[in-house]
């Protein structure tokens, strides 16, 4: 059984999954699942489940105490707009 290196307040990257190549914080843990949360689609108060095999660990952290969304959309947006890429064929909208 692999250890799970996210703690909350880590900023992760998405490996596999719709929203593969986006930038999430980890709000919380689940037992063996991470809590992720953009301040998007997914706030902190409604946050994503996700494996932990499917996330990439970045050495970016922020504290929990007091963020609201606003806050981490600010700090997540520029990171997903430079790290942007395109759509893969299968994965692109008709």
């Amino acid at each position: 059984m692999q250890r799970n290196i996210c703690q909350p307040g880590m900023i992760v990257l998405a490996k596999a999954g719709r929203e593969a190549g986006r930038f999430f914080l980890v709000a919380a843990l689940d037992g063996a699942e991470l809590l992720l949360a953009d301040g998007n689609r997914r706030t902190l108060s409604n946050p994503k489940r996700k494996n932990p095999a499917h996330v990439q660990a970045t050495k970016q952290t922020l504290s929990l105490e007091g963020l609201t969304d606003k806050a981490l959309r600010a700090v997540l947006n520029p990171m997903n707009e430079k790290a942007k890429r395109p759509l893969s064929k299968p994965n692109q909208i008709r």
